[in-house]
């Protein structure tokens, strides 16, 4: 691939590295921010069930006391037949009536005292959550205007960027730039690899975005042919620099030189 087509397509990945990761670091702030917005909303949410569950307790002690009036007023009547009774076995048969009545009422007097109890504690927890929700609501409009703040400057970025990309795309054949669209997106923004000759005694050469060996003929082809040429592992689009880089691990090169 000729110089001035590679020149292009390291303008085009610089630019495109540039926007990506500027579009990251939007994508994270977009987290955090939803992030604080679903706290606020679990909250919310345990607030209208606690606040639910108070209504639902209250009808619960509505009907309990509702029933405790009906039966008194049962054992007003019971009272009332006990006093008439013509016989012992009739005296006896509302005795046990009116004591049965008695009994659930009492029964009943218990429940309506414990959701009484249950709607105090719960009261009592909500005044707690509310609290928790205010100063959360407060975090949120902070994170808010900084985010906001945030946005307005790196939108302003990302359209310079953008349209310095579409600028230099303009320097970029079509289709290398196909080529170059197709392999960024594949390694997140990282369309290009530069080629390194670990030893500069051999001609062996390897792809730095996959450190797998590149064969000597795509190596050739590189330099002498203006025309893409992409790793057989990962698919990125070849470089070479002109300076050789030795990536040997030290101790190697010691036992070389011994």
């Amino acid at each position: 691939m000729g110089p001035q087509s590679l020149a292009a397509l390291h303008r085009l990945q610089s630019v495109e590295s540039k926007l990506r990761g500027l579009k990251d670091q939007l994508r994270r702030k977009d987290r955090q921010l939803n992030l604080h917005r679903h706290r606020i909303k679990q909250s919310e949410d345990q607030l209208a069930g606690r606040q639910e569950e108070i209504k639902h307790r209250k009808t619960q002690i509505a009907q309990l006391e509702l029933d405790f009036k009906t039966r008194e007023v049962m054992i007003g009547k019971l009272r009332a037949q006990l006093n008439a009774a013509k016989n012992n076995k009739e005296y006896s048969a509302i005795l046990t009536q009116l004591n049965t009545d008695r009994a659930d009422n009492s029964k009943l007097e218990e429940r309506v005292l414990e959701e009484m109890t249950a709607i105090d504690k719960i009261k009592s927890s909500l005044d707690e959550m509310e609290k928790n929700l205010g100063t959360q609501r407060e975090e949120l409009a902070g994170v808010e205007k900084e985010y906001a703040d945030f946005r307005t400057g790196i939108d302003a970025q990302i359209g310079k960027l953008e349209a310095e990309l579409e600028n230099v795309s303009q320097e970029v054949s079509p289709s290398h730039l196909t080529v170059f669209q197709r392999v960024a997106e594949a390694h997140e923004g990282e369309a290009m690899a530069r080629i390194l000759q670990p030893d500069p005694k051999a001609q062996e050469f390897i792809c730095n975005g996959c450190n797998m060996t590149i064969p000597m003929e795509k190596v050739n082809a590189l330099l002498s042919r203006d025309e893409i040429q992409l790793c057989n592992i990962c698919g990125r689009i070849l470089f070479v620099e002109e300076k050789a880089v030795r990536t040997e691990p030290k101790e190697n090169q010691a036992a070389e030189k011994s």
